[in-house]
C-alpha cells in the first residue's frame, strides 16, 4: 500500500483540527448565549461570507428540480440537525453524544452503498469500525467517564437521529458535487439552511441577555462561523468530490483527537494511554480508508438524477 498525501489530506486535516478546537470555543460562549441565538448568528454570518465567497456560483444556477432538492438537504443537513445536535448535547452526556457520533462513517458507508453513489468494499469497512473502536477507546479513557452515564434518552435518540441525517446530507452529496461543484452544493444547501434557522430561531432572541456577553463570546461566534461553518463545511464536500463521501466521513472522526490535542496546549490537559490507544487506532483506520486501493468503486451518475440544464 503505497502512502502519499495530497492537497484533499492537508485540507481535511486543517478541518479536524479547527472542528476539534470549535467544540471548545462552543462550550466557552454558551456560557452567555443562548444555544439558539449563538446558532443562528453564527450561520447568519457564515452564509453572507458564502455569499460574497462564492458569488460566481450564482451564475450557474441549477435547474428549478435542482433547488428543490438542494433545499431539502439544506433543511435536512443544517436546520434539522443543528436543533438536533444543540438540544442532544444538552439532553444527553458528553461521552454519549462522542461516540454516537462517531457512527457517522458508519451510516455513511451503509446510505452510499444503499443509494448506489458508492460500492463500499471489504477493507474500507474494516478502517470505519476501528475508527470508530478509536472513538469509543478515546472515551472510555477520559477521567470524566462513568460508564453509569450510558442510558438510553431523548438526548442520545437526538444525536444519533442528527448523526443519520449528516450522513443523509453527506451521502446525497456526492451526485451533486460530481456535476455541479461542492461549492454550489455548500452555498444553496447553508443558504436554504440558514433561511429556516433563522425565524425558527427568532423568538428565543427575547431570552437572550445581551449583558452577559463579552468579546470572547463575539470572537466564538466569528470563529464558528468562519472557520467551523466556511472552511469546514467547504473542505468536507471539497473531500466528498476528491475523494467520496465514505472516505471523507471518516474523517470526521479526528475531531475529538483535534480535541484533544487543542486541550493538551491551550490547557495543559494530559491524555491517559487509553486515549493514546484510540488516537492510534482512528489514525490506522484513515490510513486504511484513504489509501486502500480499490476499496470504493463509483458507478456512473444517472443523468436523470441531476439536471444541469
Amino acid at each position: 500500500m503505497k502512502v502519499r498525501f495530497s492537497k484533499v489530506d492537508v485540507i481535511l486535516l486543517c478541518m479536524t483540527l479547527f472542528w476539534g478546537a470549535n467544540i471548545s470555543i462552543i462550550k466557552v460562549a454558551l456560557r452567555s448565549f443562548h444555544p439558539v441565538v449563538f446558532n443562528c448568528l453564527r450561520f447568519s454570518l457564515a452564509s453572507l461570507t458564502m455569499l460574497f465567497l462564492y458569488r460566481d456560483v450564482l451564475k450557474s444556477p441549477p435547474s428549478k428540480k435542482t433547488l428543490l432538492s438542494l433545499m431539502i438537504l439544506g433543511i435536512l443537513g443544517n436546520t434539522c440537525y443543528q436543533f438536533c445536535f444543540i438540544y442532544g448535547v444538552k439532553l444527553s452526556y458528553v461521552s454519549n453524544v462522542s461516540i454516537l457520533l462517531g457512527t457517522t462513517p458508519i451510516f455513511t458507508a451503509a446510505l452510499s452503498k444503499w443509494l448506489r453513489v458508492e460500492h463500499v468494499q471489504g477493507r474500507l469497512w474494516l478502517g470505519i469500525l476501528l475508527s470508530f473502536s478509536g472513538i469509543v477507546c478515546i472515551v472510555v479513557g477520559s477521567k470524566d467517564f462513568h460508564a453509569g452515564n450510558f442510558s438510553t434518552n431523548i438526548g442520545d435518540l437526538l444525536v444519533v437521529f442528527a448523526s443519520f441525517v449528516w450522513s443523509l446530507y453527506t451521502a446525497f452529496s456526492k451526485k451533486f458535487v460530481n456535476v455541479y461543484s461542492s461549492r454550489h452544493y455548500v452555498l444553496y444547501t447553508v443558504l436554504f439552511g440558514t433561511l429556516f434557522i433563522v425565524p425558527i430561531s427568532l423568538p428565543y432572541f427575547r431570552y437572550q441577555d445581551w449583558s452577559q456577553v463579552h468579546f470572547y463570546g463575539w470572537l466564538a461566534i466569528v470563529y464558528s462561523a468562519m472557520l467551523a461553518l466556511v472552511f469546514g463545511y467547504s473542505a468536507w464536500y471539497y473531500g466528498v468530490q476528491k475523494i467520496g463521501s465514505t472516505r471523507t466521513s471518516v474523517y470526521a472522526n479526528l475531531t475529538p483527537v483535534a480535541g484533544l490535542a487543542v486541550g493538551m496546549v491551550f490547557l495543559g490537559e494530559r491524555l491517559a494511554w487509553l486515549q493514546w490507544a484510540g488516537a492510534v487506532i482512528i489514525f490506522t483506520g484513515l490510513m486504511m480508508n484513504r489509501f486502500a486501493k480499490g476499496s470504493v468503486m463509483e458507478p456512473e451518475l444517472n443523468p436523470g438524477i441531476v439536471s444541469t440544464q
